[in-house]
């Protein structure tokens, strides 16, 4: 699972502590998967926007927000509030939870008091669009009733490598990773629990079964072993100059070179699995692949496969 921004992180803090009366460091680098330096200096970073969170000390302690604070003009003025807004509506789009709709009334009702106290807020520009499409959508509902009632549904589902097949699953969760929504739930076709991209799930229906299957301890996020069934390895691969930038929208900085032909270097850690090849197949132009040697022999035997089914001679 890729970590939140810092801009994420921030929104997800100030969430929690509004929602929780305390919560202490290692739970928050927990839950958002970030070491305890980082959660230290996104805490640092709130207080010095003028969010009043403070820490205790002891077996007990954590940060929390001082009870029956207001947001300073200080806030305001910088137009913080405005974005926590914008964050929110965004996520309101993609997870249309009741908590959410109070988070947005709160925060709207502090804009409209500090604008009634003379206090000028920055004109909002930062929008934030998540939504999903319309069918996927009706899916994600369909499947949060399901999850909300502990029903049972089938779904009729495509894998990665294209195969179809009809599942009966009991979900326990939506997951929104790397840009997209997943259900996590224990399926009875293959009696254990699965991941599943709803970009992927094409039909699903609702099933009068009682559950038979285990239930989860969502609070481990155990959809991230999931992610890691497939050994990493290092990756190289060589692209030409004009996918610069689609490289820059995944990669770190760090694992892109510049070479001296005008080409542009990837190495990186990676498991080698139908997502990679996929991807640098889609980039645009010439790619080399270096490293691994299965990576390479996979791509070009798909290539092979590719061109001769297209031949027309």
């Amino acid at each position: 699972m890729i970590p939140f921004m810092k801009a994420e992180r921030l929104l997800a803090i100030l969430t929690i502590l509004l929602n929780r009366k305390k919560v202490s460091a290692p739970r928050l680098a927990k839950e958002l998967e970030v070491s305890l330096r980082t959660i230290y200096r996104d805490v640092e970073a709130l207080a010095e926007s003028g969010i009043p969170v403070y820490a205790t000390q002891g077996r007990d302690g954590g940060f929390e927000l001082m009870e029956g604070f207001a947001m300073d003009s200080q806030v305001f003025e910088t137009g913080e509030v405005s974005r926590i807004l914008a964050g929110l509506k965004g996520l309101q789009a993609i997870y249309p939870d009741p908590g959410m709709v109070g988070l947005i009334e709160k925060f709207s009702l502090m804009l409209n008091a500090s604008a009634e106290k003379g206090i000028k807020t920055p004109e909002n520009h930062v929008f934030i669009e998540l939504s999903p499409c319309t069918r996927e959508k009706k899916i994600l509902e369909r499947l949060e009733a399901s999850i909300a009632r502990k029903g049972v549904i089938d779904i009729d589902y495509c894998d990665t490598r294209g195969e179809p097949s009809s599942r009966l699953v009991e979900m326990q969760a939506l997951v929104f990773i790397w840009q997209s929504w997943y259900a996590y739930g224990w399926c009875r076709l293959r009696k254990d629990f699965r991941l599943f991209k709803i970009s992927r799930i094409l039909s699903a229906a609702d099933v009068p079964e009682p559950r038979q299957g285990p239930a989860a301890d969502l609070a481990e996020h155990p959809w991230n072993r999931h992610w890691n069934t497939i050994a990493p390895e290092e990756i190289v691969f060589q692209a030409e100059q004009r996918t610069r930038a689609k490289l820059g929208e995944f990669f770190d900085p760090s694992a892109i070179e510049e070479l001296e032909d005008g080409w542009v270097e990837v190495r990186t850690i990676f498991p080698v699995d139908e997502w990679i090849m996929s991807y640098i197949m889609g980039l645009p132009g010439a790619v080399r692949v270096l490293e691994p040697e299965s990576l390479r022999r996979q791509i070009l035997e798909r290539a092979r496969s590719i061109s001769a089914n297209n031949d027309t001679r």
